[in-house]
């Protein structure tokens, strides 16, 4: 809500008004009385506003109040319908959309290949325009009802001035067009941008219920590999956002994303597919290069004894990672999350086992949203936005 800075009958009205709504969305339904009374307007004045307020839309009367005594007072409440936030992760391989209500519920929600034959800049933007006019002219909801926006980026994103680098390889190229800048320019609304893990990061802290003291690590690991750090409820980005680039710690056996990554797994059971002397098909399988990620984890919940040996292999080597990145960062709890996030049943405790001499052991958990975990952050990032812009 913009509020006029000269002294008029209009601006006093728009002062009440932004100081009742700033009760009600952060106070939940209320009554007049309790409004008057917690912003000390008087009952006139409140009355005025919320007849103003209900006529744009803002606030919706719902119910009565558990008056003991007397007539029951009828309740306003904050209306999320109001207005819409648009949450995004672009992808290297696809993009996911969603549109959500000023309360964060998601109303709207679309997965998109990316095009095919290779991303030139101006195929990457019309893409994004075209996939977002899209999704608002499927929902029905107006350009205007939009409030905000917020992308999550598979790269390094300078809170500085939201400038985009070291973008997974099919990106690559797309820097300009990715940067906040222009994003703000294309919608256009309010927009922020973010590394894609951060957002991942936020949505599994606010949905845990940790408390303000503590501190989260989302690990991510697919086809590549990413840290997000949550401290004291607030995402810990780093000299130039360069904070959770995890791709290049060391391992005993190699660069951290080489040997963890899908591919790195892939490999590793190609080493020990071949050198298996037990029977079965999974080592056949294993050992030829088509053999795919999924093909392992369908083989460890099998129970065949060579795709359980390589995950006890791979575990090793997880654990390596993770007790390494604990010792610096001590987090409060690690989220297992990207591709690995969807096979906690097999890895936690494996990983639990592995880390029990730690000086500061954390808590361990498997990603709880699977893989709308960075569109999750993204509307609540955006909604906060849009919270923001009103209030000021």
């Amino acid at each position: 809500m913009r509020i006029q800075t000269a002294g008029t009958p209009k601006v006093m009205r728009n002062l009440n008004e932004f100081l009742i709504l700033d009760q009600i969305i952060g106070g939940g339904p209320q009554s007049r009385a309790d409004l008057s009374r917690y912003t000390g307007l008087s009952k006139p004045t409140v009355s005025s506003a919320i007849a103003h307020l209900i006529e744009r839309g803002l606030v919706r009367e719902t119910g009565r109040a558990e008056n003991t005594q007397g007539r029951k007072a009828t309740l306003v409440e904050f209306n999320p319908k109001c207005f819409y936030t648009l949450g995004a992760e672009v992808g290297g391989s696809g993009l996911r959309i969603a549109l959500a209500d000023m309360g964060g519920e998601i109303c709207y929600y679309k997965q998109l290949a990316m095009p095919e034959g290779g991303l030139t800049e101006t195929v990457c933007q019309d893409f994004l325009v075209q996939s977002i006019e899209g999704l608002l002219a499927d929902s029905g909801i107006s350009r205007e009802k939009l409030r905000a926006a917020a992308f999550g980026i598979p790269g390094v994103v300078d809170p500085a001035d939201g400038s985009v680098s070291d973008l997974v390889a099919p990106l690559r190229g797309c820097e300009a067009v990715l940067a906040r800048a222009n994003l703000a320019r294309l919608i256009p609304v309010p927009v922020v941008t973010e590394n894609d893990v951060n957002l991942a990061a936020l949505a599994e802290y606010t949905s845990s219920g940790m408390a303000a003291s503590g501190s989260l690590l989302y690990f991510s690991i697919g086809a590549g590999t990413g840290g997000g750090l949550i401290i004291h409820g607030e995402i810990y980005r780093g000299l130039g956002g360069g904070a959770g680039e995890l791709a290049n710690l060391m391992l005993s056996a190699g660069r951290l994303e080489d040997v963890l990554s899908t591919d790195g797994l892939r490999q590793l059971a190609n080493r020990m597919a071949k050198e298996y002397t037990g029977a079965g098909d999974t080592a056949h399988l294993l050992s030829t290069p088509g053999g795919t990620a999924a093909q392992i984890w369908d083989a460890v919940r099998r129970g065949e004894p060579l795709a359980l040996a390589i995950i006890e292999a791979y575990c090793n080597l997880l654990a390596e990672a993770v007790g390494s990145i604990c010792t610096v960062m001590a987090p409060t709890t690690v989220v297992l999350g990207g591709e690995l996030g969807s096979h906690g049943d097999i890895l936690l405790e494996r990983l639990e086992s592995r880390l029990g001499g730690l000086h500061r052991k954390p808590r361990l958990a498997a990603s709880s949203h699977g893989d709308k975990d960075v569109v999750l952050g993204a509307v609540q990032t955006a909604v906060q936005l849009a919270f923001r812009e009103m209030r000021a």
